[in-house]
């Protein structure tokens, strides 16, 4: 009973790293009635939302380990470079996690804080884009804030998408200079969308013969580390009987931003190969992926040094495509 007590005296604005403004919740929204007119009008009105969080050594090594890319005897022998440096591309993703407490969390398991309203209850995470201002770097060890604003939300084709952009810059840094900026949509679909016919899937006939290749079996302790890594309560990571039954999906899904971030780390391996800055990557989730399947990641050059085509691809099927931007490095 006192620890009941206690949750319910500590006011919702201390638990955040720092908010500005009100937020609502999409439990807010159910319980009170609000309009999907309403809620965009909400979301798109809001003062950005500021935060800080640490960027500890201890994560960033847990991630390396974690990642299908990092283990080959090679990588896992550069994981104490990690130590004292700037952390690596997206994988500023694993940092800044939800706030929700467990009573806040929607059904799916998903956290309430960017979520859509009734009916549009199904969340999948559709696509973004990351920038990276050069020499500019999270530094490992350091406090890191992230600043996010809702520029963008809109209802269109029985769907809702909740488009964020989210600046990262070090904390001690002076004010504007980001060294990480990501545009972050999430696609709401309603709860019939599970019980219709699925899309026919991207094929990948037509895609360029890659000039980078990567295949790994995305496996069940790998979902779990990441969604652990996140803090990712999302039922289609790991609950198989919600995934079959009410998501419609036939097996357990695998994490668009992990496929986004494996999709970087070959990108940064073609910057490595032409001594070039990568400054940009743009994607976008084609087509869900499921555990205990090969995925194959690719990359062919448009022109080299310049820009590079990505994609995932499962059963011959197109699960992610991306573009990378690259910039002449600066002697």
């Amino acid at each position: 009973m006192l620890t009941r007590q206690l949750i319910h005296t500590i006011p919702r604005a201390s638990r955040q790293h720092v908010a500005l403004g009100a937020t609502r919740t999409w439990s807010d929204w159910r319980e009170t009635g609000g309009s999907v007119k309403e809620f965009i009008q909400d979301m798109t009105s809001r003062p950005p939302t500021v935060s800080t969080d640490v960027i500890d050594a201890g994560r960033a090594l847990q991630l390396l380990r974690t990642l299908p890319t990092r283990q080959t005897d090679v990588a896992a022998g550069t994981a104490p470079a990690v130590l004292g440096g700037s952390l690596e591309k997206a994988h500023h993703l694993i940092y800044f996690q939800p706030q929700d407490w467990m009573r806040e969390l929607a059904e799916d398991g998903t956290s309430t804080e960017y979520n859509a309203p009734a009916p549009y209850k199904r969340r999948m995470w559709a696509g973004g884009a990351f920038e990276w201002f050069p020499d500019r770097g999270l530094p490992i060890g350091k406090e890191v804030t992230q600043t996010i604003t809702v520029p963008d939300v809109s209802e269109k084709s029985g769907m809702m998408f909740v488009n964020q952009v989210r600046e990262y810059q070090a904390t001690d840094a002076p004010k504007g200079e980001w060294a990480v900026r990501e545009h972050r949509t999430h696609v709401f679909l309603p709860d019939e969308a599970a019980q219709t016919k699925p899309k026919p899937k991207p094929s990948t006939v037509g895609m360029p013969k890659p000039d980078y290749t990567f295949t790994y079996t995305p496996s069940t302790p790998l979902l779990f580390r990441y969604s652990a890594l996140t803090f990712n309560a999302h039922k289609i990571h790991y609950d198989i009987e919600w995934t079959l039954k009410k998501e419609g999906h036939p097996d357990l899904v695998v994490h668009g931003p992990l496929t986004a971030t494996l999709l970087v780390e070959l990108g940064a391996e073609a910057a490595l190969d032409t001594a070039t800055n990568f400054t940009r990557f743009d994607y976008r989730a084609t087509s869900p992926m499921y555990v205990d399947r090969d995925i194959t990641l690719n990359a062919a050059w448009d022109t080299r040094g310049e820009k590079l085509t990505l994609w995932a691809e499962q059963d011959d099927k197109v699960g992610m495509k991306a573009t990378a931007v690259f910039a002449p490095a600066v002697l």
